[in-house]
């Protein structure tokens, strides 16, 4: 009888091993989480899920973010804090606060699909934005 149940239960747990998910945005902005692809030619994402040992997929388009948007998706879940990562997201995070400093046009995802321009308020939120992960995640 117990080795049926302990059966019972590998079998049941299998498919979730295997488990992958997609993360979408639809056309009014809302973010998805589903068990399968999105439908027609919608950008997504996979996510490693727990029990999964799939690595998290780059994003199918390639989209322009704000500056220290594109540190904070390095500092989320899924990435491991090695030297090397923390080397990478320093290194951006410099970049973008050059960008901040110097560009005077600057643009960012607009969270439906595209763009928008980045006036001085958004600006200074991002460099200070910027500043603060500097100053936890990098060396003087």
């Amino acid at each position: 009888m117990r080795r049926c149940l302990v059966f019972a239960l590998l079998i049941v747990a299998t498919p979730l091993a295997f488990a992958q998910a997609y993360k979408w945005k639809d056309a009014q902005g809302v973010t998805h989480f589903t068990d399968a692809p999105p439908p027609g030619k919608t950008k997504y994402e996979t996510i490693k899920t727990p029990a999964s040992d799939a690595a998290p997929a780059a994003s199918q388009a390639n989209t322009q973010a704000a500056p220290t948007e594109q540190a904070d998706a390095a500092t989320k879940g899924g990435t491991q804090d090695t030297p090397s990562n923390r080397a990478k997201l320093c290194d951006q995070l410099r970049k973008n606060a050059e960008i901040l400093h110097n560009e005077k046009v600057v643009t960012m995802d607009d969270g439906k699909g595209g763009t928008k321009q980045v006036d001085d308020a958004t600006r200074q939120a991002e460099l200070k934005k910027n500043q603060a992960q500097t100053t936890l995640y990098c060396d003087a």
